[in-house]
């Protein structure tokens, strides 16, 4: 059973590409099976300087390895292209030999960017990346978008992005629509830029089926977070794919058979981008504004693919409960612990939800539901001391591992791997 699935356990931003760079050495293939460009992973090579990933799984980072972008994730084809040229310009090897993209992956076209835009601007705007996602996600289940292997006949490509990019600029008030020739030419530029993924196209399936059964280890990275996810999360302030580990072997085409072990990132300064509910969420911009940090750190909390500053809250256990029961973990990595001190002299944890005059352990999946919870903390000391450099769970202070035995006495998982600060080694293993 060689496959190891990791998976965000809250609302995105935990720190999965982190853990999976940390990991990777051990597997042969690193793939992803679900997002698109609206996912942002940050790695940080040692003696390098840190890496932003949308599409491409994190594994790039480790020469040798391969690199699988799955069926079900959405491709931008030209922000892909941007990307892989993007990490060669940094002196990485990005290769056929090391990434390839699913020939029946769909395909985010200029149209979904135009429409995605639109709603953003207007009054129906839910707070997206503005990546499409949504709406190429309508087109494949309305079964009318075209699969990566539609590259391999740019003439179809052009006249599908063509037609659809007229259709939205035909619905605009008249002084908003561009001209034919503008349209054309944009489309002409999208569709070379789509022609250089084409050495990379590949029956991923049975690419990561044959390394499964060849006693091969495979490494699942999932993208955005369960709390996201479109059946299990929030709805309707969530994705337009599934996050959840049964959507990443859905998205890779894996059996379930092969699941060896599941791991869930969590951070411990709980945070969102966009709208939706938030029962933790901090309402003093001071204490969010420290508990963010700098804009320009790497693990400032800001979004990787907006820029976006993040909304800011206290640990929440009550909502991990939900991801652990729905996806199996066997266990838990735990990010940014070197971050607790922010909240001052104590930090709240989130042990249980009040809601409609019940206390209750395990979060609501709508976001209405969620709106009506209020939390029941617990409240902890945190410490002075800096943990940045601390190696050994023995050494933390007596504050951060009463945090950490909260954590797992709360969920009844072990936590594993403990993040004490942004870099490849800055990591406490158990």
């Amino acid at each position: 059973m060689p496959f190891h699935a990791i998976i965000g356990g809250q609302r995105g931003d935990e720190g999965k590409g982190r853990f999976v760079d940390l990991v990777a050495d051990k597997y042969s293939v690193i793939a992803r099976g679900n997002g698109g460009s609206n996912a942002g992973h940050t790695v940080v090579p040692h003696d390098m300087l840190p890496i932003a990933l949308h599409q491409i799984p994190s594994g790039i980072a480790h020469p040798g390895k391969l690199n699988v972008i799955g069926t079900g994730v959405y491709v931008d084809p030209k922000r892909l292209a941007n990307e892989i040229h993007d990490l060669q310009t940094a002196g990485m090897e990005v290769t056929p030999a090391s990434l390839v993209v699913s020939d029946t992956a769909h395909l985010v076209m200029p149209h979904h960017l135009a429409l995605d835009a639109l709603r953003e601007g207007g009054h129906k705007a839910q707070g997206s990346t503005q990546s499409g996602i949504a709406f190429v996600a309508g087109d494949k289940y309305m079964r009318e978008g075209l699969r990566v292997e539609s590259l391999n006949t740019p003439k179809l490509l052009f006249e599908h992005a063509y037609d659809a990019l007229q259709r939205v600029n035909s619905s605009l008030p008249k002084a908003d629509q561009r001209s034919s020739d503008d349209i054309k030419q944009e489309i002409e530029a999208w569709v070379k830029a789509s022609q250089e993924l084409l050495p990379f196209v590949a029956d991923t399936v049975a690419i990561v089926n044959d390394r499964l059964e060849a006693g091969e280890f495979v490494l699942g990275e999932g993208a955005q977070a369960f709390w996201l996810d479109i059946n299990h999360g929030m709805y309707p302030s969530v994705t337009s794919s599934s996050t959840t580990v049964a959507g990443l072997l859905d998205g890779l085409g894996i059996s379930p058979k092969h699941v060896e072990k599941v791991s869930l990132v969590v951070k411990a300064v709980k945070s969102h981008v966009g709208g939706g509910p938030f029962v933790t969420e901090i309402t003093d911009d001071k204490l969010a504004a420290v508990l963010r940090g700098d804009p320009k750190a790497t693990d400032g909390e800001y979004g990787k693919t907006t820029l976006r500053p993040r909304r800011i809250g206290y640990p929440d256990l009550v909502e991990l409960k939900n991801a652990i029961r729905v996806n199996g973990a066997d266990e838990l990595f735990v990010s940014k612990l070197d971050h607790i001190p922010r909240y001052g002299d104590t930090v709240n944890v989130a042990t249980e939800y009040q809601y409609q005059g019940t206390g209750r352990k395990t979060a609501p999946s709508s976001a209405a539901a969620l709106h009506d919870c209020t939390p029941v903390y617990q409240t902890l000391p945190t410490w002075k001391d800096d943990i940045t450099t601390v190696r050994d769970f023995d050494k933390l202070p007596a504050e951060a591992k009463a945090l950490i035995e909260l954590f797992e006495n709360e969920l009844k998982l072990p936590i594993t791997k403990v993040g004490v600060g942004a870099e490849r080694n800055q990591v406490i293993l158990r």
